[in-house]
C-alpha cells in the first residue's frame, strides 16, 4: 500500500507499506519507526466517502491501494477530568523528595533536556498543555459556565500569569523565535480549547492573548538567557550590550531549516568526555561492520560540542571536510 503522510504543512512524506500491518499501533509503530517520529501521536486517513479525514480506529477502514494520512502529534492530554486532576495532585504530593535526582540519572540521552532537543515541526493543531491543579479548576468551571449561559471568566493575575508561563514553555519546545502566524495559532487553540477565557472586545476573541503571549515569550528567553541558556545567549550580540559591545557583524541566528542551533552541553558532560565519544564514533565508523546504534546515539549525544565548535571558533570549511 502506498502512503501520502502529512506531517506538517511544509513535512510530507511518501512511504510503501509491503506487508500492511495488521493493527492501527502496529501501522503507528511502523511509521514511527521509518519517519523517526519521536512523540506520541494519532493518525487520521481520508475517507473515500466523505473526501475528509476521519480518526484511524480500524486498518480495515483503510483503502488497499493508495491512502493519505495525517499525523497529529499529542504530546499532552487534551482533556482532563476533575479525577485525574485529583490523582496527579496526590502522586505529586506522595513522591519523595529525593526522586528528582532520579529523574535525571541518563544524562547521556540526546533527548534528556527538552530545550536542547526540539526536532519536531511547529505541529498543525498546537497542543495546549495541562496547567495546574488550580488553574484546571478553574477552567473547568469556566468552561462549563460558558457552555451553559455564555458567561465569560474573571481571570485573576496570578492564573493569567501560570497560563502564559506554560503556554511558553510548551511554545519553546517547538521554537525559541515563532513568527507571528504561529503565536496566533497558540493564542486561537488556548480559546478554541476553554472558550471561557475569550475577549468580549477583541473580534477574534484571542488577540489580547495574542499580545501577551509575544511580550511573554520574550520574558522567557531573557530568562533562559539569564540561566546560561547558549542559543540564546548568542543572540544578545544583536544589540551590543554588556560584553558583547561591538560585535554586531557576527550575531547568530537560526535559520529556518535550524530547529535545534545551539544545544547546551548534555546534564552530566562535559567538553573532554564529549571529545572522547567523538574519538570512538571516529574508530568505530572505520570498522567493517560499524555498530550504527552506538554511531548514532554518539552522534546525537556530541551534537551540542560540534555546534558549539562551528559557531565559537568559526573554522574553515577544509577542517570540517
Amino acid at each position: 500500500m502506498l502512503c501520502r503522510v502529512i506531517i506538517s504543512p511544509q513535512n510530507i512524506q511518501k512511504v510503501r507499506l509491503d506487508p500492511i500491518p495488521d493493527s492501527v499501533d502496529g501501522l503507528k509503530l511502523e511509521l514511527k519507526s521509518r519517519l523517526q517520529l519521536k512523540d506520541p501521536f494519532d493518525l487520521q486517513y481520508e475517507d473515500e466517502d466523505f473526501h475528509d479525514f476521519c480518526n484511524l480506529t480500524c486498518i480495515a477502514d483503510l483503502p488497499k491501494d493508495k491512502v493519505t494520512l495525517k499525523v497529529l502529534f499529542t504530546p499532552f492530554p487534551d482533556t482532563l477530568s476533575e479525577s485525574s486532576i485529583d490523582n496527579a495532585v496526590v502522586r505529586e504530593s506522595s513522591s519523595p523528595s529525593t526522586s528528582s535526582p532520579s529523574i535525571r540519572s541518563e544524562p547521556s540521552s540526546a533527548h534528556s533536556e527538552t530545550s536542547a532537543a526540539r526536532s519536531q515541526p511547529w505541529p498543525t493543531t498546537f497542543p495546549i498543555p495541562v496547567f495546574t491543579y488550580d488553574v484546571e479548576l478553574r477552567l473547568r468551571h469556566g468552561n462549563e459556565a460558558f457552555r451553559k449561559d455564555g458567561t465569560l471568566l474573571s481571570i485573576p493575575r496570578d492564573m493569567k500569569i501560570e497560563i502564559l508561563e506554560k503556554l511558553a514553555e510548551t511554545i519553546y519546545s517547538y521554537k525559541a523565535y515563532p513568527g507571528n502566524e504561529e503565536i496566533e495559532s497558540v493564542a486561537a487553540a488556548l480559546i478554541q480549547k476553554h472558550p471561557c477565557l475569550k475577549e468580549p472586545s477583541s473580534t477574534s476573541g484571542w488577540y489580547g492573548w495574542k499580545i501577551s503571549l509575544k511580550f511573554k515569550m520574550g520574558n522567557y528567553r531573557q530568562k533562559l538567557r539569564d540561566a546560561g541558556c547558549q542559543e540564546l545567549k548568542v543572540n544578545t550580540e544583536k544589540r551590543g550590550l554588556g560584553e558583547t559591545r561591538g560585535k554586531r557583524n557576527k550575531v547568530k541566528k537560526p535559520r529556518r531549516c535550524e530547529t535545534n542551533f545551539l544545544p547546551d552541553i548534555p546534564q552530566g558532560k562535559d567538553r573532554e568526555s564529549l571529545e572522547k565519544d567523538r574519538e570512538q564514533i571516529a574508530v568505530e565508523v572505520r570498522k567493517s561492520t560499524p555498530d550504527i546504534t552506538f554511531v548514532d546515539s554518539a552522534m546525537s549525544s556530541t551534537y551540542s560540542l560540534r555546534r558549539q565548535e562551528i559557531i565559537e571558533e568559526e573554522p574553515p570549511v577544509s577542517q570540517m571536510r
